[in-house]
């Protein structure tokens, strides 16, 4: 009887520790068209990163707030700590700007490739002078021949807008995640091979991240989420067709 007591009793304190390490919390996210990854649709945060962190803030009582702001500002308001966490995140993104931040980082999240889609006809050729990007996104391969001026970027705020140009010969490319890339065409009015991923071409293949300078207990807790939800969240990736092979 006694036992029995003392497991009731350690139920209950631990139900109690979980309510109260319930927070409300605002996750900065970029307001831009990246779906089916993340998107904002008629003001509501939308897509695969959408519904894992929902689902993490349910499993641990967290209030969750999705603040969308432009890719640059979403870093400032991320260093200036008026967010709570950011996602996406990278190690590798913005470090200048992260110095000096106790910057904490989950464990690899939706896992990504970054490269360049061009029209069939020009796969394997090289000769990349015009490269099309999202604006407010850093082509890292090609930073020093953009620097160099052997490549000049076209920034546009949709990738509608860059399809248009890169159809029309005005870029020659488009830097962007190919999931994404291949999901537009799929589900567009555009030919869905108008585009391929040119693998010869300079890429990064890594990871999207949950990070945060004021809570690392909540990145903690998240890595446990994904640790213990695998199946769950591989299922969500495979629901918006963004696993990678």
């Amino acid at each position: 009887m006694k036992c029995r007591s003392i497991i009731i009793a350690s139920l209950t304190t631990s139900l109690i520790t979980s309510f109260a390490a319930a927070k409300d919390l605002t996750v900065g996210v970029e307001n831009i068209e990246y779906y089916p990854i993340y998107s904002i649709q008629n003001g509501k945060y939308v897509g695969a990163a959408q519904e894992i962190l929902d689902a993490f803030a349910t499993k641990y009582n967290h209030n969750i707030t999705y603040k969308p702001l432009p890719v640059k500002r979403l870093f400032n308001e991320f260093v200036e700590e008026k967010v709570d966490l950011k996602f996406p995140d990278n190690a590798y993104w913005a470090q200048d700007l992260k110095k000096g931040k106790d910057v904490k980082y989950s464990a690899s999240t939706i896992e990504y490739i970054d490269g360049v889609m061009v029209l069939p006809k020009n796969k394997a050729k090289g000769g990349l002078k015009k490269l099309g990007t999202m604006r407010g996104f850093t082509p890292w391969e090609f930073l020093g021949d953009i620097k160099a001026g052997r490549v000049q970027t076209n920034e546009q705020i949709k990738l509608d807008s860059l399809m248009k140009l890169v159809s029309s010969g005005r870029i020659d490319g488009v830097y962007f995640n190919t999931k994404v890339s291949e999901y537009y065409l799929k589900h567009s009015d555009f030919d869905n091979n108008l585009v391929v991923f040119d693998e010869s071409l300079p890429h990064t293949r890594s990871a999207y991240h949950l990070s945060s300078i004021k809570h690392g207990d909540i990145i903690k807790q998240f890595d446990e989420f994904l640790e213990q939800e695998a199946a769950m969240i591989d299922e969500i990736k495979t629901k918006y067709e963004i696993k990678l092979n």
